[in-house]
């Protein structure tokens, strides 16, 4: 094994990707879900063993905390381990290997502020990425990444659509590198997905830096499902693609594995991701249903109860929902008349789920939670939209999309009409190349700029709002 002397070394990116058993090593490592003082830390071994995580200074002269996790092929041989006890607002350098000759790889990441700190925070979002024909390029691979790096975010939302697991992509013509030709259908198949997407040279560097909070949309599983609908109607099929969702990201296993979640960072953000997946009701049903006036679910009773409790407890000068489906674009493809709306705009329909949507800014208005931003992603194309559903003249909240980061780009459609939309900014066309993510700044004051930029780092959007008092 190559042993770690915590002799002082440089932080640049993990490039490094471990191919056979020699290293120890196959995918990651990967950290998330940070805290003030936690941090989860990932990563695959070549086999059945142990991994034994270590935490360092951020030069690597003093160890911090260490782990062992013991991997079979139960989790695919991916293991992830919880070290607690760290400093706030810290950064840190961290290593992982298996067995006594492997490779170590090292990874950093940075602490959250303390709860109470009013420091500033910059992170950046995206979806859909390997999907749809667009996975990894031969010449290029997903240099995007590399972009979001060079922006030096404190952390990373994946909005949704992480893995396209229900996509083929053809390397015939060199247009994609090989392994991704197969739509995958059961465990073995989404857990390769997932590794074809970490063996990415850039995406792995820029994990292994970055700390990471995922949600997911339909494409983890299949296009447009919903839990309740597919597990009555193919089980396996739902239970194996979550499995592989929470086996190859940093979160939390046992009774706390949920994806649904607040985030707090510092004094100045608090972010709810959502899961708009799991509960929801049938895209097909009618909102509400003209039998028994019951309004759909995309959130569930539960979930929708917890996200009004957080908001109203929230103190933070900033809350920043995460939806995997945007809020004033119709969504549902190909046949939305047909199929139903996937998400949460009518479009004219009767099929969103505009009402639950309803009552949640009827929430935030009767309780005067402001500072809202609403991150989404779905869509293909990146957009900008200001609201103002009871039409006073002030917007209440802003919706902010970016995607795609590698799928096909599409052209923005018409935006539903239903809370009173001014939208800022929205861009693309049908197979055109406009690859792009989000970025949220956060000054320690409190002053918020959100920006769309593309692969190369042009900025196409900024707006910058002062927190209401």
């Amino acid at each position: 094994m190559l042993v770690l002397t915590f002799a002082p070394f440089a932080l640049t990116p993990n490039r490094v990707l471990a191919q056979d058993a020699a290293t120890g090593i196959t995918h990651g490592p990967l950290s998330g879900e940070v805290t003030a003082d936690a941090v989860t830390l990932w990563a695959r071994g070549a086999g059945e063993g142990e991994l034994v995580f270590a935490v360092t200074t951020a030069d690597g002269t003093e160890s911090v905390a260490e782990a062992t996790v013991t991997v079979d092929a139960t989790t695919d041989f991916a293991g992830k381990a919880r070290i607690d006890g760290l400093e706030p607002a810290t950064r840190y350098a961290y290593t992982v290997h298996q067995g006594d000759d492997g490779v170590e790889f090292v990874g950093t990441f940075t602490t959250a502020p303390a709860p109470d700190e009013a420091a500033p925070v910059r992170f950046v979002f995206g979806a859909c990425l390997g999907g749809q024909g667009y996975c990894r390029n031969p010449e290029t691979g997903w240099a995007i990444f590399d972009t979001m790096a060079a922006r030096e975010p404190d952390f990373f939302v994946m909005v949704g659509d992480g893995v396209y697991v229900d996509s083929a992509c053809p390397a015939d013509e060199g247009q994609n590198v090989p392994g991704a030709e197969e739509v995958a259908t059961d465990l073995d198949g989404f857990y390769g997905r997932y590794k074809y997407h970490l063996e990415d040279p850039a995406y792995a560097s820029f994990l292994a830096n970055t700390p990471i909070f995922p949600t997911w949309d339909d494409h983890e599983i299949r296009d447009n499902f919903g839990g309740p609908e597919l597990l009555r109607i193919n089980p396996r099929l739902y239970e194996e693609g979550r499995k592989a969702f929470f086996d190859y990201w940093p979160l939390a296993d046992g009774e706390d594995a949920r994806i649904y979640r607040k985030v707090s960072y510092g004094a100045n953000a608090d972010l709810f991701l959502l899961d708009t997946r799991s509960y929801r009701d049938p895209l097909v049903n009618w909102d509400p249903s003209p039998v028994t006036g019951v309004h759909k679910t995309m959130l569930g009773a539960e979930q929708f109860a917890w996200l009004r409790q957080e908001l109203a407890a929230s103190d933070a000068t900033w809350k920043l929902i995460v939806t995997s489906v945007p809020i004033g674009y119709p969504t549902g493809f190909p046949q939305p008349q047909v199929e139903g709306r996937d998400g949460w705009a009518n479009g004219g329909d009767r099929s969103g789920y505009e009402t639950e949507m309803m009552r949640l800014l009827f929430f935030l208005k009767a309780h005067g939670i402001d500072n809202v931003v609403f991150i989404t992603g779905d869509t293909h194309w990146p957009f900008a939209i200001d609201y103002d559903p009871d039409q006073d003249g002030t917007p209440d909240f802003l919706e902010v999309g970016a995607s795609p980061l590698s799928a096909i780009p599409l052209a923005p459609g018409n935006v539903d009409q239903t809370f009173g939309p001014e939208v800022l900014y929205a861009e693309g066309e049908f197979m055109g190349d406009l690859f792009n993510f989000g970025e949220v700044d956060i000054a320690a004051d409190g002053e918020l700029t959100v920006r769309i930029l593309d692969q190369e780092g042009a900025e196409r959007f900024s707006e910058t709002r002062t927190p209401a008092p």
